[in-house]
């Protein structure tokens, strides 16, 4: 039998959003959106068709009026969203989200010009200006901006997809997450949220596990066709904009939204494919250990002994702020103030949205973090996770805010980061070898899903987008049959994916929120290993470098910012060495397998 969910003491836990506002009915809200509105018809109205050849004192001015405009009109949108991330079933989030993303459409059809004349800056227009202290600090802002210009429609087009974009990819990503929110997972006459009965996949009874993950695929086959359709729309609705926009390739935007090259993806891509052996070895140990003829895809995940952890909501709070504070008393303290000022919630409860999420809001307000937490260790370990978001949040808060949220190939550095630490925390203080051996495949698991599952879901979505634009619209089947191919690969004949598994693809948001993302965790991981493995060569020397880094933010190109603490992600070896500590976390557990 399941056993039934137990308290962790994270049910209290639960966000305090007054500091935004008081309520989805707050009037504060609606004279908000409205000052913004009125806001952005007078930036218009002033600097249209005079961005290009604005002086140095007066260009700095402007974009110190739009930071505060993009501040202020931010609030009202993260505040929603969050609201309803925490019921996704109670109308008045429901309400207020739609209303504030209609608010930004009516407040960007007049602030469409701003990108496209940005963009348009002559060379000798732009030395002029940096030449300018002042206006020099937006630099960064104005290359990003001109390197989209052979991307960019005309000022009449911009303002109708602008103005469309209510009812375009956010309104199908909502419905797919509302979708998603309402699975319930029937297990043994007990009804789970989804998270919960994945969770389910992590026990030690593989009886347990295997009718958790048949009544997973049960649950996720019930409106799966819906959700399929969803993802049809967003495949051609992604397709229609390359094609308008001029980019070479399903990915060429994502890309350089993310301040990389094509090439370089596709070599970090190439990286990873060519050593899928490291997974295929860790998993044919894994077999050995779990004593079983075959595995499939309800053991990715047990553990390897019976030896299991659990952990209250305080074990956790120490374990995660300890090892940061072990760090950086600077950055343990920052960490300190998520848990004081109640920018965490915590627990699982009906209606709200799955998995955990760091949201950052603006560099003069502090960021939240959302958790579903079960009471287990790597509970724990997914709290470093988004609170490492959190402390690369509060760092970079000296930026402004064009230049405040690192690009998503950098994003994932100081969350895996501060994971490693707690990780290493756990390890040092853990004398069992049994335990030991179970923690080190988690944390190989982790990685893999990280690295290796989430190229192979770069892969899914590449064969995805490819063929939605070759033959149209793809039946579930399909999408399903290219999901087990491209999943199988990284395997090998060491795990083997059943019939039942094609259809979990469909709960996977982000194809849908953000096409082309997922690479992004693969290169945040390996860089983020190599950053650690940094830290520990250098020790405590390294931690104000670390820090600046991250404090930095998006300000600087991925490429620059990283040369600052002596690597260089140019190079096309610098994966390689990612993926060799990977190699060698596999060679550890083959040898802590043989030894028991």
């Amino acid at each position: 039998m399941v056993q039934a969910v137990t308290t962790t003491g994270a049910e209290t836990v639960r966000w305090n959003l007054s500091d935004l506002f008081a309520s989805p009915d707050d009037p504060e809200i609606e004279a908000t959106l409205t000052r913004e509105l009125e806001r952005a018809k007078r930036f218009e109205a002033t600097y249209k068709s005079r961005v290009t050849t604005l002086e140095p004192k007066a260009f700095a001015a402007m974009m110190r009026d739009l930071a505060e405009y993009e501040e202020s009109s931010a609030k009202p949108e993260v505040y929603a969203y969050m609201l309803h991330s925490q019921d996704t079933q109670d109308p008045a989030a429901g309400r207020l989200l739609a209303r504030v993303r209609e608010a930004s459409a009516e407040r960007g059809s007049h602030m469409v010009f701003f990108s496209l004349e940005l963009a348009q800056i002559t060379d000798d227009h732009a030395a002029a200006v940096y030449a300018d202290p002042e206006a020099a600090a937006y630099r960064h802002t104005v290359e990003e901006a001109r390197k989209f210009r052979p991307h960019q429609l005309s000022e009449p087009e911009e303002r109708v997809l602008t103005d469309f974009s209510p009812v375009g990819n956010s309104a199908w990503v909502r419905l797919f997450e509302e979708l998603c929110a309402r699975i319930r997972v029937e297990i043994d006459g007990e009804d789970l949220a989804l998270d919960q009965a994945l969770n389910l996949l992590r026990e030690t009874d593989r009886e347990v596990r295997r009718r958790a993950s048949g009544a997973v695929t049960e649950a996720l086959s019930g409106d799966i066709r819906t959700r399929g359709y969803i993802f049809n729309v967003i495949l051609q609705e992604k397709a229609i904009d390359d094609r308008v926009r001029h980019f070479p390739s399903w990915i060429s935007a994502r890309n350089l939204a993310n301040e990389t090259s094509d090439e370089a993806v596709q070599a970090l891509v190439d990286a990873v494919t060519g050593r899928y052996d490291v997974c295929v070895r860790y998993y044919r140990v894994k077999r050995k250990l779990l004593n079983v003829g075959e595995l499939h895809e309800w053991d990715r995940y047990a553990p390897v002994s019976e030896t299991t952890r659990n952990l209250s909501w305080d074990e956790a709070k120490e374990l995660v702020l300890g090892s940061y504070h072990r760090f950086s008393p600077r950055a343990g303290k920052l960490i300190e103030q998520f848990f004081n000022e109640r920018w965490i919630d915590a627990p699982v409860v009906p209606g709200k949205a799955g998995g955990a999420y760091c949201m950052p809001v603006t560099p003069h307000h502090h960021p939240y973090v959302l958790m579903n937490f079960t009471g287990k260790l790597r509970d724990a370990l997914t709290l470093a996770h988004e609170l490492g978001h959190g402390l690369h949040d509060r760092l970079a808060s000296k930026q402004h805010v064009f230049d405040y949220h690192p690009p998503l190939t950098l994003a994932e550095t100081a969350s895996v980061f501060g994971e490693a630490l707690t990780f290493d925390r756990i390890m040092a203080e853990e004398k069992d070898p049994k335990v030991r051996l179970a923690m080190l495949c988690n944390q190989c698991e982790d990685a893999f899903s990280t690295v290796f599952r989430q190229v192979a879901f770069n892969r899914y979505e590449d064969a995805s987008h490819t063929a939605r634009r070759t033959e149209g619209e793809l039946s579930v089947e399909q999408l399903g049959e290219i999901f087990q191919e491209k999943l199988q690969a990284m395997f090998g004949d060491a795990l083997t994916l059943t019939e039942e598994h094609k259809v979990w693809w469909s709960y996977v948001g982000h194809f849908l929120h953000t096409p082309g993302y997922v690479y992004a965790y693969a290169f945040g991981n390996l860089l983020a290993l190599s950053v650690y493995h940094r830290f520990l060569e250098r020790g405590p020397a390294f931690v104000d470098d670390y820090l600046d880094f991250l404090a930095a933010g998006g300000s600087t190109r991925p490429d620059e910012l990283v040369k600052r603490i002596g690597m260089d992600i140019t190079d096309p070896g610098f994966w390689d060495a990612g993926l060799k500590i990977l190699d060698g976390m596999v060679t550890e557990v083959e040898r802590l397998s043989s030894a028991r």
